[in-house]
Parts: C-alpha cells; sequence; structure tokens
C-alpha cells in the first residue's frame, strides 16, 4: 500500500489544512492516532494539529494527553529559546556585529500562531570578520561549541537552546551549492537595530526553495517545508517579483522542482485532487521525516559515485575517516594557523569517533545495509 493511502497521512494533511484555513476539521473512522503523532512528530508539526486534535472528542483521551505533552514541551522550550536569542541578540548590537535571522526565525511569523512553527534551533547568517566576536559572546553567556563545520558555528546551552551562525548559506563542496552573494545586497536594516537585517522577500522564497531542496537531494525532507512554503507564498505572493525568482532558481537548476512543490503544496492544503506525479512527490515528502535520513544520503553518495557499489563504500569509508584539508580546517579552527597538525588532528578525530561509537556503529550498519 502506498504511504499516501494510509489514513493516518491523509487525516494528517487534513488537519493541517484546517489548521491553515481554520475550517473545522471532519471525523475519519479508523485513525491510528498513535501512528498520526508518530508522524507529525518525524515531520515537527504536532503543534499545528495539536488545538485541532484537543477538540475533537473521537480521540483517544490517552492520546490526547501525548499530543498535550508533546506540545507543552515544545511550548517551554519555545520560551527559553526566544529569552535566550533576545539576549544574544542585543549583545549582537552592542558589539556591532551585522546580522541577519533565518529559516524559523522569519518563517514563523506567516502561521495563525507563531508556536504553530517548531524550530530546533536558531540560524543566523553574520559576517565572518566578527567571528572570534561571535564566539566570545556565546561563551560569556555559558554556551559550549557543537561544531565549526564547513558552513557554520554550532553552539548548544542546556537544556534546550542551539544557535547556528552561519559564514555562508551552502558549503563549497556539497553537490548542491547556489552562490547566496546577492543576499546582503538585497536586505533591509531593522529599524530599531541597526545591526538586524531582514533577507528580502523574493530572496527569502528563493533561499526557503534552494534550502528545502538541498535536504530533499541529499537525504530526503519532510513536509514541514511545504507548509513552509505555501503560508509564505499565501500571504506574499502579490508582492514577489517572480521574474526575478524564476531567473535565479533557473539559474540553480531547481525551476522545476520550485513548481513542482509548490503546485503540491497548493493541492494538499487546498485539499485539491492529486495527480499520480503528486503522490509520488508526496510520499517522498513524507518517507524521510523532517530532515531526511542518513541511510537515504548515504545511498545518494553512493549512487553519484562511479564503479561498484562496494568501491563506493570503501571511498566513503576512507573520506569519513581522513576528511579533505579543507574540510579538516572548517571543523578544527586551530589549523587555520596551525596546519601542519592536521595528522595529529587526524588522530583525534579517529578518537572522537569512537567515544561517539553509538553513532558510529549505527553508521556501519546504514552502509551494510545497503546493497
Amino acid at each position: 500500500m502506498s504511504v499516501t493511502d494510509k489514513k493516518e497521512v491523509k487525516y494528517l494533511i487534513h488537519l493541517l489544512a484546517c489548521a491553515f484555513s481554520g475550517k473545522a476539521p471532519s471525523v475519519i473512522d479508523g485513525v491510528d492516532y498513535k501512528k498520526l503523532l508518530s508522524i507529525a512528530g518525524r515531520h515537527q508539526v504536532y503543534n499545528i494539529i495539536f488545538p485541532l486534535i484537543t477538540d475533537l472528542e473521537c480521540v483517544p483521551e490517552k492520546e490526547k494527553a501525548e499530543f498535550r505533552d508533546s506540545s507543552l514541551s515544545e511550548l517551554k522550550r519555545m520560551l527559553v529559546m526566544n529569552n535566550e536569542r533576545s539576549i544574544i541578540f542585543e549583545q549582537l548590537k552592542e558589539n556591532g556585529i551585522r546580522f541577519m535571522p533565518l529559516k524559523g526565525l522569519i518563517l514563523k511569523a506567516y502561521y495563525p500562531k507563531e508556536s504553530m512553527r517548531q524550530m530546533s534551533d536558531n540560524d543566523i547568517l553574520f559576517d565572518e570578520e566578527n567571528r572570534d566576536s561571535v564566539a566570545k559572546i556565546m561563551k560569556q553567556n555559558g554556551y559550549r561549541v557543537l561544531a565549526t563545520g564547513e558552513n557554520s558555528d554550532d553552539y548548544h546551552k542546556e537544556p534546550y537552546s542551539t544557535f547556528e551562525f552561519h559564514r555562508t548559506l551552502f558549503f563549497e563542496e556539497n553537490d548542491f551549492c547556489p552562490r547566496f552573494d546577492f543576499v546582503w545586497d538585497n536586505a533591509v536594516k531593522d529599524e530599531e537595530n541597526p545591526c538586524l537585517y531582514r533577507m528580502s522577500l523574493n530572496d527569502t522564497y528563493i533561499y526557503n526553495v534552494c534550502h528545502m531542496f538541498k535536504h530533499y537531494s541529499s537525504g530526503g525532507c519532510g513536509i514541514r517545508f511545504l507548509c513552509d512554503n505555501y503560508l509564505f507564498l499565501k500571504k506574499e505572493n502579490e508582492k514577489l517579483d517572480f521574474e526575478y525568482i524564476n531567473s535565479k532558481l533557473d539559474s540553480f537548476g531547481i525551476a522545476e522542482f520550485e513548481k513542482q512543490t509548490r503546485e503540491l503544496a497548493f493541492k494538499l492544503f487546498d485539499e485539491k485532487e492529486l495527480s499520480g506525479d503528486d503522490e509520488n512527490l508526496l510520499e517522498n515528502f513524507i518517507n524521510f521525516g523532517i530532515f531526511g535520513t542518513s541511510k537515504a544520503r548515504l545511498e545518494k553518495v553512493f549512487e553519484a559515485t562511479d564503479g561498484s557499489l562496494e568501491s563506493a563504500k570503501q571511498r566513503y569509508i576512507l573520506k569519513r575517516l581522513f576528511p579533505p584539508k579543507k574540510k579538516m580546517i572548517a571543523d578544527y579552527r586551530a589549523l587555520e594557523k596551525r596546519p601542519y597538525l592536521l595528522p595529529l588532528y587526524y588522530i583525534y578525530r579517529l578518537f572522537r569517533g569512537a567515544a561517539h561509537s553509538k553513532e558510529t556503529v549505527n553508521e556501519i550498519k546504514d552502509i551494510n545495509s545497503i546493497k
């Protein structure tokens, strides 16, 4: 049975559509609400449908309680993150660091209630020349470094707060790496905070589509991306310059992807009939959860590699053990000034991988499961 034939998937889409339109949902017999919660959790959309679930008499109290617990946990996390974000934004301003909120920080305003848009972290674009200053601010506020990766520096503070400070929006070594050097030129400075910049509406939509495609093409992505773009377009469509947008998307090679996903989103949440191609595309979104799966990412890596599957696996493992120098420098900032320490950092990386044996074992299992 196709995943799009499952009652829980159909009902989830119906509930999302009702949440966006303000209509009362219909009752469908035979829905497994425990499965519905599981799907909503994997796609990080349970906060959207929670108010509707609590009003439905047909939903068992046990499942309502599970929905309520998940929603309350998310609300608590959101309040903590909001407070932390206001502190960090103020300190960026005090230090004269130019920054631009991204992703959920912008898109949450397009939902009927901002609390509906769940966020796992705070994504911010900033001037790379202020990298050390940002690191100092985060350390002073009790954050520890999670990663200094390819294009972002990630910080975490218990229990909930994670910030990803992006130096660039995409990383050159990825297969999909559109140039976004125009984004600062088109941004609008905030009236109250001279260091805070808002991405233009056109660039926001272009980035939303590019971000979705990055995940979709590498390891899959979930239905929340479709929710984001649907709600953004419902409000901003008349203000957008589609000649500009389409020219950018065409230059990135994803104009057709944008068209297909836009049409699918409007059919889903306006509750229109889907074509066979629509259902196939929806199945891809439903199967992988919000940010895809590690196994799906590996399958795509191996498919794109010349030669046999076994040789592709061997090359992948070798690259994971000994990444290119550019990635090592991105991951370990000490190598920027002391590149001669590279061999020692390879050894350190191997021991670090052994210390995180669970993640390593799971990755090996995913590699071995691909036939």
